[in-house]
Order: C-alpha cells, then sequence, then structure tokens
C-alpha cells in the first residue's frame, strides 16, 4: 500500500502540483482557502491510493500469497503513467509502442524481484515530500489566505458615481472602422457613448494577463508579477479607498481586490463539498491535458479559455434573471458559461440612486474566448469547444484557422456593444447616465498574428506589431455632466487611470493628481517580463486598419469574411459542379434538421473534417446552407492529421425546421469555376404527411443535402403490408423507448425506425439491436432487428425539459414508423407501461 500511495504521488499528485506552485492565483481566484487546500491534499493522497489499493487488502485477508501480484498490477499502471508523462511529447506512436511495456516490465519487475518492490517502497517518502512542496510555497500560503477585514483609509472626496467597466480580452482594432474611428455599423451603442465621452485611442494595458492588469488598474501602480489579485497583496485600492464613501457593487471573477464585508454582492461560500467537486473535476482535466500527448489532449474541453468549469457543458443561452438579483461574487467565475446573464444581472443591480453615491464595477469575461455569441444577442452551440489553429498559446503558420477565430472574436465584440447598449438604457432610465462617471475599458488585447502568440509578447517580432495587438486596448471616459465628443490622444497606461478617475469624480486635486506622463510605456508580461511598447504606433495602425479593411469588406460585416466573398448569397443550381468521390463529415449532423428560431441558439458554426491525410489540404471550401452559399473558407491540417474546416453561417439564412448543409471544394488549377460537392454518411430528416383526416397519410423524408429530392413515404395499414413490430417504454426515469421491427417478405431489417412526440420527429434510428426471441420466431436472419433510444431532454425537442418531455409521453405517447428499403411506412404499436398500468 505504501508503493501505491508513493507512485500515486508522483504519478497523479506532483504534475497538479506543480501547476499549481506556478500559478498558485489558482485558489485566490476560486476564494479557497487553507482549509479547503487541506482536504483536497488529504483527498488526493488518500483516494487514489484506497482505490488501486483495494483488491491487494482483499488478497491479503484472503490469501497472503497473492499480495504481491494484487499490488502489482496498480504499480505497473502507476509506473506506466509516469513514462506517459516523460515521454509525452513524442509521436503518439512511439508512446503507445512504450507505455505498455513499461507497465508490463514494472509488474513483472514487482513481483519478481525484492529490489524493486524495496524501491517502491522507498517512493512512499513521495507521499509526504509532494504536499509538503506545495503547502511550503510562498505564493501558495499567500493565495488561501482568509481574507483580512478592509483596513481603514481616509476618504478620497470623491462624490460622483462611479461606474467602471473592464472587458476581458478587448483589442483596440476590433472596434474601429477602416478609417481608424469607432466603427458605427459593428459598434452603434459604443460610437454613441462616445459622442459624449472622451476617447483615448492610445490608452495601452499596462499588463498581459488579467491578474496583472486589473490589479494595476485599481491599485494605479505598475504590475508586480510577485503579487496576488488579492486584498491582502494590494490592500490600498480603488475600492477600499472609495469605500468611506461610496457603496460598492463589485463584480470580480478573476480577482479578489473587493473585501467582502464592504462588496453590496458579496454572499456566502458555497458548500465545502460543491468548491471541492469543482475543484477535483477541474484539476482532473487539467492532469489529463499535460498527462496525454498533444493529438490526444486535443479532444479533451479546453482548459485555457475560462477560469473553472473546463468540462461542464453549460448552454450560453441567456436564462430568465432570477428574482433575486444579488451576485454570488464568490462563485462568479463558475456562471462563465452564460456570461451574458452575469452581465445582466449586474445591470439589475444598478438602482435608482441613493443617499450615498455608488461605485459600481464589473470585470466582464467578455469578449474573451470562447467565441460563442452572436450581435443579436443569440449564441451558438459548440463553440466552446477547443480553439482549433492553436499550440498552446502559439496560432498555427497557417493564415485560416487564426483568421477564422478572428471573425468569431468580432462577432461576440458586436454582442459586447448590445451588452454596452443595455448598460447605458440602464443608466439613462434610473437617472444615472448625465451625474455619473462612466468608464469602458479593457485589461488587454489579444492577437490573431499566423505563428505566432495570441497573448505572450512576442520579442523576436522586429515590427512590435504583436506587441501592440496585446497592448492597445479601448478606453473611454465619460466625466459626469458631460455632453461633447472629445479624443486625447496622448499615450496613457492604465497604470495611471486610478488618480484622474478619483479627480473627475469629485477628490481634491492635491490628493489625487495624475502623475507625470511617462517617457515609455511598459507591458509587464507573465512570460516576457517587462516589454517596452513601441512609441510610434502609426506603422502598427496602418497594417491593422488595412487588414481589417480586406477581412471585413465594404459590407464590412464579419459574417461576410471568407476567400470568395463573391459566392456568397448565390444558389448553387446557379453554380456549375460535379458530384466527388470524396467524403466529407460534419460534427453533430443532427443539429440542423429541426432548428428552432425562437430559441436564443442558432447552430451558425459549421465544423467538418476530412479523414484521409491530403485529401484537402489547404483547398477553398464553400458551405452552402438550403441551396445558397454562406460561407467560403480554407482547410487546415489537423495535429492528430487529416483535414478540417470550420465556416461561420449568416444567422439570417436559417429557417425553422430542417435547415440542410452541402460542402463543395474549389479547384483552383483550372481557370473556369467548378464546384466539386462531396459526398456525406446518408441521412434523412423525417415529417408527418396530414391528409384529409387528422391521421398523418404519409412520411416526408427530406435529404440534409438541398441537392438531393424530398421523397413522400405512405403510410400503409398494417393489414396491407409484411412490416411487423412493437415499441414499448419502460418504467424509467427518462424517454426512453425500444423495441422491435422486420419486414416479412425481406431477408433483412428497415431501413430506418422514426419516432415522433407531440408532431415533430423525437428520434431517428435504424434497427441493429439483438432481438433473440423475434429470431426465435421468424427466423435468424431476422435476430437484428431491435432498436433502442435514451432520450436526452433536447434530442429533437428545443429547450424541452425533461419533465415536460414525459407528461407529453404520457398525454399521446410516441408515434413510431418502421420504413421499408421499397419506400413504404408501416405505424408500429406502443405500450406505455405507465398508462397501461393505470
Amino acid at each position: 500500500m505504501l508503493a501505491i500511495g508513493g507512485l500515486s504521488s508522483l504519478a497523479l499528485a506532483q504534475p497538479v502540483y506543480d501547476l499549481l506552485r506556478r500559478t498558485p492565483e489558482f485558489f485566490a481566484i476560486r476564494d479557497l482557502y487553507v482549509g479547503d487546500l487541506l482536504v483536497f491534499i488529504l483527498l488526493l493522497a488518500v483516494g487514489p491510493t484506497f482505490a488501486l489499493s483495494a483488491p491487494a487488502i482483499v488478497a491479503r485477508l484472503l490469501r497472503p500469497s497473492w499480495t504481491h501480484a494484487a499490488i502489482a498490477t496498480p504499480v505497473g499502471l502507476l509506473s506506466a503513467v509516469v513514462a506517459l508523462q516523460a515521454i509525452g511529447e513524442l509521436h503518439p506512436a512511439i508512446v503507445l509502442a512504450a507505455v505498455p511495456p513499461a507497465a508490463v516490465a514494472a509488474t513483472w519487475a514487482y513481483i519478481r524481484f525484492s529490489a524493486a518492490r524495496a524501491f517502491a517502497q522507498f517512493l512512499a517518502v513521495a507521499i509526504v515530500i509532494v504536499p509538503l512542496v506545495l503547502v511550503s510555497d510562498s505564493g501558495i500560503r499567500r493565495s488561501v489566505a482568509v481574507p483580512s477585514p478592509a483596513m481603514k483609509i481616509d476618504d478620497t472626496g470623491a462624490r460622483a458615481p462611479i461606474v467602471l467597466a473592464i472587458f476581458d480580452e478587448w483589442s483596440l482594432t476590433s472596434v474601429l472602422d477602416p478609417e481608424g474611428a469607432i466603427d458605427r455599423r459593428r459598434l452603434p451603442n459604443l460610437a454613441r457613448f462616445a459622442d459624449q465621452a472622451t476617447w483615448y485611442p492610445n490608452a495601452t494595458s499596462p499588463g498581459d494577463s488579467t491578474n496583472l492588469a486589473v490589479s494595476s488598474i485599481l491599485t494605479g501602480s505598475q504590475p508586480d508579477r510577485n503579487r496576488l489579485p488579492t486584498v491582502a497583496e494590494h490592500p490600498v485600492n480603488l475600492f477600499t479607498e472609495l469605500a468611506p464613501s461610496h457603496d460598492v457593487y463589485a463584480l470580480e471573477p478573476v480577482t479578489s481586490l473587493c473585501p467582502p464585508d464592504v462588496n453590496h454582492l458579496a454572499k456566502q461560500r458555497p458548500p465545502l463539498w460543491t468548491r471541492l467537486d469543482l475543484l477535483v473535476s477541474d484539476l482532473s482535466l487539467v492532469w489529463l491535458t499535460l498527462t496525454l500527448p498533444a493529438p490526444w489532449a486535443e479532444h479533451l474541453p479546453p482548459v485555457t479559455q475560462v477560469w473553472s468549469g473546463f468540462g461542464r457543458a453549460f448552454s450560453a443561452a441567456t436564462p430568465p434573471r432570477p428574482q433575486n438579483a444579488a451576485l454570488h461574487r464568490a462563485v462568479a467565475h463558475l456562471d462563465e458559461a452564460d456570461r451574458a446573464h452575469v452581465f445582466r444581472s449586474f445591470i439589475d443591480e444598478i438602482g435608482p440612486p441613493g443617499q450615498r453615491p455608488d461605485f459600481h464595477f464589473v470585470h466582464s469575461m467578455l469578449p474573451h474566448s470562447p467565441y460563442e455569441y452572436l450581435p443579436s444577442g443569440g449564441a451558438y452551440p459548440f463553440g466552446r469547444g477547443r480553439t482549433h489553429g492553436l499550440d498552446g498559446s502559439v496560432w498555427s503558420t497557417e493564415p485560416w484557422p487564426s483568421r477564422h477565430q478572428r471573425q468569431r472574436y468580432l462577432l461576440q465584440v458586436g454582442f459586447v456593444d448590445a451588452l454596452l447598449g443595455e448598460l447605458i438604457s440602464r443608466l439613462e432610465s434610473t437617472g444615472r447616465f448625465d451625474k455619473s462617471l462612466i468608464v469602458i475599458a479593457a485589461d488587454h488585447g489579444v492577437s490573431f498574428v499566423p505563428g505566432r502568440s495570441r497573448r505572450i509578447p512576442d520579442l523576436d517580432d522586429p515590427s512590435g506589431h504583436q506587441v501592440l495587438d496585446i497592448a492597445a486596448v479601448p478606453l473611454l471616459i465619460k466625466a459626469p455632466f458631460q455632453r461633447e465628443a472629445r479624443i486625447d490622444r496622448t499615450p496613457l497606461s492604465l497604470a495611471d487611470l486610478k488618480p484622474r478617475l478619483l479627480q473627475l469624480a469629485g477628490a481634491p486635486s492635491e490628493s489625487s493628481a495624475p502623475g507625470k506622463a511617462r517617457d515609455r510605456l511598459i507591458l509587464v508580461s507573465e512570460e516576457s517580463g517587462l516589454v517596452e511598447i513601441p512609441p510610434d504606433r502609426e506603422p502598427w495602425r496602418r497594417a491593422r486598419l488595412a487588414e481589417l479593411a480586406t477581412l471585413l469588406g465594404e459590407a464590412g460585416d464579419p459574417l461576410a469574411v471568407g476567400v470568395r466573398p463573391d459566392l456568397h448569397g448565390h444558389r448553387v443550381s446557379e453554380l456549375p459542379y460535379r458530384q466527388s468521390e470524396r467524403s466529407v463529415r460534419l460534427q453533430a449532423v443532427r443539429t440542423w434538421d429541426d432548428v428552432n428560431l425562437d430559441r436564443p441558439e442558432i447552430p451558425v458554426l459549421v465544423h467538418g473534417s476530412f479523414d484521409r491525410p491530403g485529401q484537402a489540404t489547404n483547398q477553398i471550401v464553400v458551405v452552402a446552407l438550403n441551396g445558397t452559399v454562406g460561407a467560403t473558407v480554407r482547410s487546415s491540417r489537423r495535429n492528430s492529421g487529416g483535414d478540417r474546416f470550420s465556416a461561420m453561417l449568416p444567422e439570417a439564412m436559417f429557417r425553422s425546421g430542417l435547415n440542410q448543409i452541402d460542402v463543395f471544394l474549389i479547384s483552383e488549377r483550372s481557370d473556369s469555376l467548378e464546384l466539386e460537392h462531396l459526398q456525406r454518411a446518408p441521412g434523412f430528416a423525417y415529417e408527418l404527411a396530414r391528409g384529409e383526416s387528422v391521421q398523418a397519410d404519409a412520411l416526408v423524408r427530406r435529404s440534409r443535402s438541398a441537392t438531393d429530392a424530398t421523397v413522400r413515404i405512405p403510410i400503409q395499414a398494417r393489414s396491407a403490408t409484411d412490416m411487423i413490430g412493437y415499441v414499448e417504454n419502460a418504467h424509467r426515469p427518462g424517454a426512453e423507448i425500444h423495441g422491435w421491427a422486420l419486414e416479412l417478405g425481406d431477408s433483412g431489417s428497415p431501413l430506418e425506425v422514426v419516432a415522433f412526440l407531440d408532431g415533430r420527429q423525437f428520434w431517428i434510428g435504424t434497427t441493429s439491436g439483438k432481438r433473440e426471441r423475434v429470431a426465435e420466431r421468424f427466423g435468424e436472419k431476422h435476430l437484428y432487428s431491435g432498436f433502442s433510444q435514451k432520450a436526452r431532454a433536447d434530442s429533437g425537442l428545443g429547450a424541452r425539459a425533461a419533465s415536460e418531455t414525459l407528461a407529453t409521453i404520457r398525454r399521446q405517447g410516441f408515434l413510431v414508423y418502421a420504413v421499408s428499403e421499397r419506400g413504404m411506412a408501416t405505424r408500429l404499436p406502443f405500450f406505455y407501461a405507465p398508462l397501461e398500468e393505470e
């Protein structure tokens, strides 16, 4: 057991502990204190050890001679994990060839040699040393310290209400039009705010990470990489200075600079087991990401796009606003999956002015990745997946992956503008807008240069353009009762923002005067240290504006981005195309089978892949929606081999019900345009056709391709066909259907089985499950005549809840039809056990 505990500490705990020592703010961000850390360490030390030692404990009780063999198996597995971590950077084929022999060798050595067993016992010291190294780290100890009450600070004298909104990863160039002004077409609300505010087009971030930048903005000092973003490390900040005069409403999803005792949005932390459950879940995914080779790890949920909840599937659709608008600051980062709802909840907290002025602060995790929102306010499925085209934080050298992500980023920036409009409307409706000091800013930017990092300053870039992508950010300040637009082109670091805000809010000039203008502006980087921001920004500005004009085209619309925008909007039937022998595979093809335009989620994102290497390398891919070209992109290489593409389709092109997706390639070798229509796995969507009576008289089968014809399949009475079968729903808390169907005159099973609920297609599948009793009665050729499906709450039903689904089943049951290869359908009898028992 000691051997297993030691190896478990090295294989499971040590990689995670090593990462936590490098990023101690992990605990501060989550409001985890020393008690949480100790309980987590205890669970990680005891849990895996006892789980893996269970066979050995049983063996020792039943037959002691089996003990070595029972211990040897987990020893071999843990040794293989250590070997995997050591060679994980190698090619996956080498890893597959080396790791299993390592496990076998370690298992055999433990059984065969006493020296191996003694060495394994010696490794038990890791049980103590590994966690001791973690808790002895000064950064970890500071991160898990219990926050102290706000220290007493003299009143600044500021009396104006203040609203400070900091958006995450918001680049200056993302708000500009090709002429360098704020883009009024894409961002009307920001432009309207700028008409009554002062715009600082040469503002720069003090740091390349949220921890550094937001701490610097709130404290008015240069970022310090050795200090954590907590009030204990920064006791004098904008929150503590304004607390004597203002009611503070602070929403900090990442930093913890506002003392809970002065924050009106602070509430009690969630229970210990809730905190630990999320922590264990997240760190399990982190461990897998650190352990597995990169091509395998890319299939895991991303762990770099959000601060927590890495593997948890949340919908980005905005839920109803809660009646109790008070926010839970301590777990605000858990709501990043619905960042729109978080921001809107913050807006809801803004009420009519009270006796004391208010300080409303929000750090929004938008437009930071993951990119999942549209300017209209809608969201799209699969936006929270892994960012393809990134290797760590470095973009692929192929231009189209970063161009596609930039397109999605600009769309999300459009959504930020919509939220700004809601914030401004709230301030106006409560009578706060004119008298308040309102600041719109960003913590840092992001770069989309192929071959370079998206966030880490590239010191090898002689132009300095990539550094400015990260450093240059939007900054707009509306002073109380300001009504005229101003532009201040003075270079300004957001580290110097705090005294300027206090002065505009009414603090005496001698106590809040801004410092002298800096001779040079510095960006403090987590990775690169101090990076000087290029003083001459005009070459960068001209280059980025030219790129923006080329990217957005005359329409100025991110959805118009494409390799061949001249084809967008054309009917496929008007273009020359031929059928191809090559094929494409689309992710989640049923996403487009039953689109509900009343829902906030529209499936505008299309992911596709080509399985064979070189099948479609760097080719132009045309994606058509309902027979009309919606996007043109280029394919790119996948880390795991093969080629892939991603495309964004215009929201306005979708229709209710079935939406048909077709994928084409364009050959660039020919002078004339010809599209090559790629094959897809066969699949259909069904609808019920109503005759003169209420009963359905036919099924309408529509292909997922707009190039195929719609087929009408008549529904035959059971007495007029050889198709027979049976359907039932079991005693289970879920919408599960199973049964069998066969065609007596045929040697096999029907083509498909289609189930309808409440008049809409609920499920479609084939008969492939074994049914021995059916085979005994009708012959072995009908052995695979069974089907079964346990439906999720959203399977073919949009956002319908599971309880509502069950209520519908109880009221009317399923309509299930078996479709034969001869083009006829027969309704199968349905038995619903709970209803029949009544």
